[in-house]
């Protein structure tokens, strides 16, 4: 896998940043079928009507997406009969950066305990900090594109 370039990096955690700004805002409790339908005073049939789905369906989807077990495709639907944009992201908790920082550091971790039970077995000392042997291989390994 290549490296990925700063300035890749950099658009992708301006949207990142700005999203993130937002989600403690985007959880509602009886889920966003029910809370814009409801917002929108229409009811469980119009919904129905609008989406060419039975009144169970649409009560099943409310259900099942409260739940956490709704199909995309569904959320689609429903907005679209709401005229509403559906969206759908996924958003790191840190910058891309930081998240690639710690799989790196993860993997040089990996890498270096299992050559590091080697080394024992065979009598022979590394002089670095385990720490420093950890960051001097993740950097490499950044470099690479080889963090996963």
């Amino acid at each position: 896998m290549k490296p990925q370039d700063s300035l890749t990096i950099a658009q992708a955690n301006r949207r990142l940043k700005a999203i993130r700004k937002i989600i403690p805002d985007t959880k509602v409790r009886p889920g966003w079928i029910r809370y814009i339908r409801n917002s929108l005073g229409m009811t469980l049939k119009q919904l129905a009507e609008r989406t060419k789905l039975s009144l169970p369906s649409i009560a099943q989807a409310e259900r099942s997406e409260a739940a956490g077990r709704i199909s995309i495709a569904t959320l689609k639907k429903m907005a679209n009969a709401m005229e509403c944009e559906f969206v759908y992201a996924f958003v790191s908790k840190t910058d891309l950066e930081e998240v690639m920082k710690h799989a790196a550091r993860e993997k040089a971790k990996r890498t270096l305990a299992s050559a590091d039970v080697h080394m024992t077995l065979e009598d022979q000392r590394v002089e670095q900090s385990m720490q420093e042997r950890i960051e001097l291989l993740a950097n490499k390994l950044l470099k690479k594109g080889d963090i996963w």
